[in-house]
C-alpha cells in the first residue's frame, strides 16, 4: 500500500472494502474491546502474555482499517462499458500467444487475483498491455523468457 497513489477499482471491489471496513470498525473492535477487558479481569502471571498479543491484534486491525480508508479516499471508481479501444484498467482482453487463447481482466494491483485471470496494471504483463490495441503485438519479458501476446479482442 502506498499512501498518496491513486487506484482504479471495480464497484465490486469497492463495496467488498466498505463492508470489510465497516465489520472491522464495528465487530472487530468491539472483539478487541471485550477480549481486552477479559484479560483485565484475570490473574496476571508474569510468564502470562495474552495482553500483548491482543494489543498486537488491534493495532493490526487499526492499521487495516486506516489502509482501506485510505484506497477507499484515493480511488476511482472503474467498471468497463466495453467500448474500449484500447487496453487500460478496468477492460478485458483476449490475447493470442503461441496457439493458445487467454483472456484476461486488467485490474489494479489491490484487485489483482492471477488464479481468476485479473491481472495487475503492475504486472509484467499487465504493464506490456496497457495502451496496446486491437491486433497489436507486444512483447513480455517473464523472468528469462520472452513471450509474445497478440491482442485478439478488447471488451
Amino acid at each position: 500500500m502506498i499512501f498518496g497513489k491513486k487506484y482504479k477499482i471495480s464497484s465490486e471491489k469497492k463495496l467488498a472494502l466498505e463492508k470489510e471496513l465497516a465489520e472491522l470498525e464495528t465487530k472487530g473492535r468491539d472483539e478487541i474491546a471485550d477480549r481486552l477487558d477479559f484479560i483485565r479481569r484475570q490473574p496476571t502471571d508474569e510468564d502470562d502474555y495474552p495482553f500483548v498479543d491482543v494489543l498486537d491484534e488491534k493495532e493490526y486491525l487499526e492499521k487495516r482499517i486506516i489502509e482501506i480508508k485510505e484506497i477507499l479516499g484515493s480511488s476511482q471508481v472503474i467498471d468497463g462499458d466495453g467500448k474500449y479501444t484500447k487496453v487500460e484498467v478496468g477492460s478485458k482482453v483476449t490475447v493470442g500467444f503461441e496457439n493458445f487463447q487467454e483472456e484476461y481482466l486488467i485490474v489494479s494491483s489491490i484487485e489483482a487475483d492471477p488464479l481468476s485471470k485479473k491481472i495487475s496494471d503492475e504486472s509484467p504483463v499487465g504493464k506490456a498491455l496497457l495502451g496496446a490495441k486491437l491486433g497489436d503485438t507486444v512483447e513480455v519479458q517473464i523472468g528469462h523468457v520472452q513471450k509474445k501476446f497478440r491482442v485478439l479482442k478488447i471488451t
